[in-house]
């Protein structure tokens, strides 16, 4: 599958959302400048995209049901996240800008799982795609581990079990499993950089360009970081 080729009447539609500006932890610099260069890319490429950037918690919930509307019964269904993202006890989350987490409740009021957009994605879809930049080193991770010692809890995302989610599916973290991806000295991310330079290439494979990207991440950041594909 190449994204640079779009199928005639294919429908592509996409989920992007950005959160830098956090209320209760130290701001990022790039998640939104990420989100809305690559919101320009998948336009140009034929998607219909749902965008949302340092939306609160409400209003995060309010795009996700908005995507969800639309998204049954693409060919294609895409998720990008950047900004502050955590696991616990093997679960992904994704966190708006007003997250606190400060007690046992905030992961269900203020925090987003990621397996709830990917349900979203599944219903009446062909081929999903997923890209998450959300490894950045995240003090709320912190904060939610000291309220709940007995939660395993860290900045690093948890692998995704795709084993059910369909041959055309592929799930791309900016680094692997449990570590911590940078936020990036330019005008974006390591990982978002080599997606912008790669995913509209023309009569590419997918695979070929993720393999592309991890090659262009890993020299940006001399060997510190390496993207982690599931397909």
């Amino acid at each position: 599958m190449c994204l640079g080729s779009a199928e005639a009447k294919e429908k592509r539609v996409a989920l992007v959302l950005g959160n830098a500006a956090y209320e209760h932890a130290q701001a990022l610099v790039n998640p939104v400048r990420d989100a809305e260069a690559i919101t320009s890319l998948l336009e140009d490429l034929d998607f219909q995209v749902i965008s949302g950037f340092d939306q609160t918690k409400m209003q995060t919930q309010e795009t996700i049901a908005r995507f969800a509307r639309e998204v049954r019964g693409a060919d294609i269904a895409l998720f990008f996240y950047a900004g502050h993202g955590m696991q616990v006890d093997g679960s992904n989350y994704l966190l708006p800008v007003d997250a606190r987490l400060e007690d046992e409740t905030s992961l269900d009021f203020e925090a987003v799982q990621i397996d709830f957009i990917l349900r979203q994605m599944s219903r009446e879809t062909g081929v999903r795609l997923v890209f998450l930049d959300a490894c950045r080193d995240n003090p709320l991770a912190a904060v939610f581990a000291k309220a709940n010692p007995s939660e395993r809890a860290t900045s690093g995302l948890a692998e995704i079990k795709i084993a059910d989610a369909g041959a055309g599916t592929l799930v791309a973290f900016a680094t692997g499993p449990l570590k911590v991806a940078y936020d990036g000295s330019g005008d974006h991310s390591p990982f978002t950089t080599a997606l912008l330079s790669h995913l509209g290439e023309k009569n590419v494979p997918l695979t070929t360009v993720m393999t592309a990207v991890t090659g262009d991440v890993y020299k940006a950041t001399g060997g510190k970081q390496r993207p982690w594909v599931n397909v």
